[in-house]
């Protein structure tokens, strides 16, 4: 689906009609149908969800593709009701997409729905999302918006995954979600993971340092900010601008010309550590050849720029 039909102005529908809709698997979901989804009452959510098995795998995947998509670039549509109940699908990916989307909502009740999909999904994808979203539970309790019992519940959790028996990528994204964690013994295992020869494990563990905000690992960083491997080298630019090391800027400005997955973290790192060379670099940007991601990305950096140097 094009991404411009997303910006256009919502229409007013049916529920009935939009049921009908999304029930007529022989024509593609109009963006329009999309839209209607947004802030249902909870008559239509039980509706919805009474036809929901009756929908062939493909529809309910590629319809949660695009309410996932819709929720990262409209926030003023909130499809919260459907992701809730789509999260004990029967697909993998269906259950995938809903637990990402749902990262951005205030669903403190969930944590122990997400706990047990990290204990119990037969899906190592589901079990690695559903630790990604726990750690945005560590950061809130962090800032006294979650009780610390359920926030030492959630790290022992995550824990238990990074030294148990999961899958690789599981496990580094329970060290991910980590980061946030004070523990000594997260500070460890971000350590042991760092040292092992392994870049992925490498990867995760720079991620989880920017995530901590302890300047311990300045130095870790910036040795890693010329890595050969590209994930591992955004992943120390990533971090160097969590962390605001200026020492680190020479370097990010000079990977504003590297492959994608650098170029983009070195975007936005540049805006978050600041400094006169940043503005010019990142608007020199826009007269070179860009997706509309990469554009999106430089305008925000821009603004983030702005934002901060005027505070």
């Amino acid at each position: 689906m094009m991404k411009d039909e997303f910006l256009q102005e919502p229409e007013q529908i049916s529920f009935s009609a939009l049921l009908e809709a999304i029930q007529d698997e022989d024509h593609i979901l109009a963006p329009r149908y999309l839209y209607a989804l947004s802030d249902l009452m909870p008559e239509e959510v039980q509706a919805l969800r009474e036809i929901w098995p009756d929908l062939s795998t493909r529809r309910r995947q590629t319809l949660l593709e695009d309410l996932e998509n819709l929720t990262e670039t409209n926030y003023l549509l909130s499809y919260e009701a459907v992701f809730r109940f789509v999260m004990s699908d029967k697909n993998s990916q269906v259950r995938f997409h809903a637990l990402r989307a749902l990262e951005v909502f205030d669903t403190d009740d969930l944590v122990p729905d997400f706990l047990e999909i990290l204990d119990e999904d037969d899906s190592a994808d589901v079990r690695a999302v559903a630790a990604a979203v726990l750690g945005k539970y560590i950061y809130r309790g962090e800032i006294d918006e979650l009780d610390q019992e359920t926030q030492r519940r959630i790290e022992r959790s995550l824990l238990d995954v990074v030294v148990g028996d999961d899958p690789r990528r599981v496990k580094c994204a329970a060290l991910e979600a980590l980061g946030y964690s004070p523990l000594d013994e997260v500070h460890e295992r971000i350590s042991e993971a760092y040292q092992r020869e392994d870049e992925q494990w490498m990867a995760s563990a720079l991620f989880a340092m920017g995530r901590s905000l302890d300047h311990c690992w300045d130095e870790i960083l910036l040795s890693n900010l010329y890595h050969q491997n590209p994930q591992v080298r955004a992943e120390a630019i990533r971090a160097s601008g969590e962390l605001n090391l200026e020492d680190a800027l020479t370097a990010i400005l000079e990977m504003l010309d590297d492959v994608p997955v650098v170029r983009r973290a070195a975007i936005w790192s540049a805006s978050q550590i600041g400094g006169e060379a940043v503005e010019p670099a990142l608007k020199a940007l826009l007269d070179q050849p860009l997706t509309d991601d990469e554009a999106a990305l430089i305008e925000r950096s821009l603004q983030n720029l702005n934002f901060l140097e005027g505070i």
